[in-house]
Parts: structure tokens; sequence; C-alpha cells
């Protein structure tokens, strides 16, 4: 397995007031996995598994970063246009 890097998604972390920074398939996973806050909804599970399959190399990185995009704005913690992060 090869880490897959894509250009970075912002999202609110578990933190209040943090913001995380995800700019790979591996962080990615482990956000997803360990870190995701509130309950996982319908497009958090589709997320997980195309970020496991771009590191298998199933799938690209575009991909797997167009599903964690669409799982963090369903859960409502996807950030748009930021100038800051905080990790």
């Amino acid at each position: 397995m090869e880490n897959v890097y894509f250009k970075s998604v912002t999202v609110e972390s578990a933190y209040p007031g943090k913001l995380q920074n995800i700019s790979s398939v591996g962080t990615a996973v482990k956000f997803l996995l360990n870190e995701w806050p509130g309950k996982p909804g319908k497009l958090h599970g589709l997320a997980r598994q195309a970020c496991l399959e771009a590191l298998d190399g199933t799938v690209t990185g575009d991909m797997a970063r167009s599903a964690f995009l669409e799982a963090a704005t369903e859960a409502n913690i996807y950030v748009e246009n930021t100038s800051w992060v905080h990790y």
C-alpha cells in the first residue's frame, strides 16, 4: 500500500474550534476511522471504502478525495476557502 496525495480538504475536527487539513488518502482513512466527529452518515462508509481502495491502487486519489469531500459535506464538517488551518 502506498499513500496517495490529493488537493487538501479542510474539515472541522472532533475538537470544537479546531480544523484539520486532509491532503492524503492515508490521513483521510485515519480521520474516517478514528477522528470523525459525530455519527457517520450514509456517505461515510462509501468514503472509507474509496480511500481504502485508493491505497490499494484500485481507484484514483481524486476519486477518494471526491468521496471524502461528499461525506464531509453530508456531515456538515466541510470548511470552504479557509485562510488558516489548525492541526
